[in-house]
């Protein structure tokens, strides 16, 4: 196993000359034969290695005696060794997570924290073979059949090419002992069904089905790349914002990936079809401010002939009564609001964040300033009105900023609007009592 490891390593470009390299290690088989073919091999491949084991927490004196045999290991044999640890189930219950979801965000946490060239993993070919199998299952597309990369950033996997029956027979030949989790026996997880109902079954049809598929991932990993080459060039992107036109023009199966390529610029796994679906969606509407949400609090949104991924920040504020005189802060807007009166107005002011309006005209001495509401209306040349929603869509203001967009009103009409000024009818004339209304952000 040794020589095959050697040259996987060599063929994939897992390490360079003078890597730090940091074996994540629970214990079990695959770990421990890990961690011990890359220690024996290190002079050869020109590394240095160290281990790192991650307490759960959950399977109590169980998980306690893991981490006590590592520890153990390595101090007799000189291994640098990084210990960490986490309540993982309190951890999923605050943050509403399943424990496997919670499990790896807590570990992987950890890992990214210890100081190394390499993180080294001990998935084996029957792991890529399993995830293969499961990805097909849950209706996957070609990135999902191409199983398990043998290399990820920092992240390696130096066991990819070799079997279970391999590294057990290294491991008894090399006198290497291991502890067995006993959450791998059970049944709970669709992962281990497979492992232990489908997959001997389909050993015994095909001996070497997890060799085969681990050159089947190789194949499939060179033309999922090729495709991600050719989808890349349609993302014409400025400013956080991608051009519609040219995904619009391309086949639709470019379209997909390019599509699935723009969501992996924000979010760390791939999106569903549905999601893809909703994205296409959102792509070819006549509405030039369609949206729809994606994982994680992202939402896709047009910008008219532009499509943008951004946090749903869908925080707005409430209607609130502006001190007058005096200054009114709104922080879900992040803004402050200033009002002065006067009783001799001398100067014209009107711009599109500072406003200056008739004050014996407001209803009850009282301005307002709140969110747009449907069927708000203001004119822009004194004679004719129109909906705010066409004045925005004639500015080609986005969708989600006509949401947090500031107006003024007396309780009864529109005085003004952010962005866009007073309306001519409210506006003072020389000598009039006006009010003088300063919007400023921070």
């Amino acid at each position: 196993m040794k020589a095959e490891v050697a040259a996987w390593c060599e063929k994939e470009a897992l390490f360079s000359r003078g890597d730090n390299v940091l074996c994540a290690v629970s214990g079990g088989a695959d770990s421990m034969a890990m961690l011990w073919c890359l220690y024996v091999l290190r002079e050869e491949l020109c590394i240095t290695v160290a281990a790192a084991h991650f307490n759960h927490h959950l399977r109590g004196a169980e998980a306690d005696r893991d981490e006590a045999f590592v520890k153990a290991f390595c101090q007799a044999h000189g291994i640098p060794l990084w210990v960490g640890g986490a309540e993982v189930a309190q951890y999923a219950a605050e943050h509403a997570m399943g424990i496997e979801e919670a499990a790896r965000e807590c570990r992987y946490a950890f890992l990214r924290s210890c100081a190394c060239d390499k993180l080294a993993t001990a998935h084996t070919a029957e792991d890529n073979a399993e995830t293969v199998l499961l990805h097909l299952l849950r209706g996957s597309g070609l990135r999902g059949l191409c199983g398990i990369p043998p290399k990820r950033g920092k992240l390696v996997r130096p066991l990819l090419s070799v079997t279970r029956g391999q590294i057990v027979a290294f491991l008894q030949a090399e006198g290497i002992t291991w502890v067995e989790d006993s959450t791998n026996a059970g049944e709970i997880c669709m992962r281990n069904r497979l492992r232990h109902g489908v997959m001997p079954s389909l050993h015994a049809m095909m001996p070497r089905l997890s060799e085969r598929l681990t050159v089947q991932s190789r194949f499939l990993r060179e033309e999922d790349q090729y495709l991600d080459e050719l989808a890349s060039a349609l993302l014409r992107e400025e400013n956080g914002v991608y051009a519609c036109a040219p995904l619009r023009a391309a086949p639709e199966v470019l379209q997909r990936r390019a599509l699935r390529l723009m969501t992996r610029g924000v979010l760390a796994q791939d999106v569903s079809f549905a999601h893809i679906a909703a994205l296409q969606g959102i792509l070819t509407s006549p509405n030039p401010s369609a949206q729809c949400a994606l994982p994680h609090g992202y939402i896709a949104r047009r910008r008219y002939d532009g499509i943008e991924l951004v946090r749903d920040t869908a925080t707005t504020f409430p209607e609130t009564a502006l001190q007058i005189p005096g200054e009114t802060f709104l922080p879900g807007l992040g803004a402050k609001i200033t009002c002065e009166i006067t009783e001799n107005f001398k100067k014209s002011v009107n711009s599109p964040f500072r406003f200056a309006v008739k004050y014996d005209m407001i209803t009850q001495s009282i301005l307002w300033i709140r969110p747009r509401r449907g069927g708000d209306q203001m004119s822009v040349d004194g004679v004719h009105r129109k909906t705010l929603k066409k004045l925005f869509i004639e500015r080609r203001i986005p969708r989600a900023e006509r949401e947090r967009t500031a107006v003024l009103t007396d309780g009864e009409r529109v005085l003004a609007v952010a962005g866009i000024g007073t309306d001519p009818r409210f506006l003072p004339a020389e000598g009039e009592p006006a009010a003088i209304i300063q919007i400023s952000f921070s």
